[in-house]
């Protein structure tokens, strides 16, 4: 499991993308919450915590503590930002 890293403070800029490992129907099923599987959803490792609340219309802090759920289920990874930026201009 990819720990989260807490030297990084987590804002509406954080990204993570959903392991592939664990990306099939039963497992979307399993999550507790219709929102939490909405959350999982667009989780794409581009959008970022604020553009996935602002899409669900909910608060930042709401999809952060979803986040908070998903990594610990092994269902989500943090992308970090230079991570992203290479991704991003390829």
């Amino acid at each position: 499991m990819q720990e989260y890293p807490s030297a990084v403070p987590l804002s509406e800029q954080t990204r993570f993308r959903r392991v592939l490992a664990r990306v099939n129907p039963a497992s979307i099923e399993q999550l507790d919450y219709r929102r939490e599987r909405q959350v999982y959803l667009l989780t794409n490792g581009t959008r970022t915590i604020g553009q996935i609340a602002g899409l669900l219309g909910i608060a930042p802090v709401e999809v952060a503590r979803m986040m908070k759920r998903l990594i610990e289920q092994e269902y989500v990874e943090f992308v970090s930002f230079d991570e992203f930026e290479v991704r991003r201009t390829r």
